[in-house]
């Protein structure tokens, strides 16, 4: 399952990688500096991620009372993820393991897909790679990639030794005030912790 743990580092590398360009583009630059740097290509196809507007007929923002056939899966607070009662399990040929809907405030944030074996987790890839572009893999050569829009953006990763994986498409704004009431409740948590109570 996509993790709280998993959102949270992917905001913090995006934060931390910041789309900076990359080395070779900046020496091509300084090699002959009477001509503009080449314009980098973006690893993702951010028109088309942007263009998603969610999932399984519901849409990012929207709010919970517009959506039908649920099934509460957790609850934690104002965070609830919820699985859609005789939902659709494949994608392409990617057999779905689950498909969960997470819900920030009531409001749509986003979507978790897993799978449960190497080869649909292969398959879960490739589809996103066709969909938004080949994505930006882990710096620390984990089994994952990133793909970043402007309003959406998308996670995938994969447990080598299962070979399981787990895709999350989210709303940029959603996860971001997400991020920041976590932020705030581990505040919280651990001046309570300290003060043991």
């Amino acid at each position: 399952m996509i993790t709280l743990k998993s959102v949270r580092l992917l905001s913090l590398s995006l934060a931390a990688a910041g789309f900076f360009p990359s080395l070779s583009s900046a020496q091509d630059s300084k090699t002959d500096p009477t001509q503009p740097p080449p314009k980098e290509e973006s690893p993702t196809n951010i028109a088309q991620l942007d263009a998603v507007k969610g999932y399984g007929g519901l849409a990012f923002n929207s709010d919970f009372s517009a959506a039908k056939d649920l099934a509460i899966e957790e609850d934690r607070g104002p965070l609830k993820t919820y699985k859609k009662k005789g939902g659709k399990l494949i994608l392409g040929p990617a057999l779905l393991e689950t498909v969960l809907y997470y819900y920030y405030e009531g409001k749509l944030y986003g979507v978790a897909f897993h799978t449960a074996d190497g080869h649909d987790s292969t398959n879960l890839k490739s589809i996103l790679v066709a969909a938004f572009g080949q994505g930006e893999d882990s710096a620390d050569g984990e089994p994952s990639t990133i793909w970043i829009g402007k309003k959406n953006g998308a996670l995938f990763e994969m447990n080598p030794g299962t070979g399981e994986a787990h895709a999350f498409l989210f709303d940029h704004q959603l996860n971001d005030a997400y991020l920041k009431y976590e932020s705030e409740a581990d505040e919280k948590a651990a001046s309570l912790l300290i003060k043991g109570e």
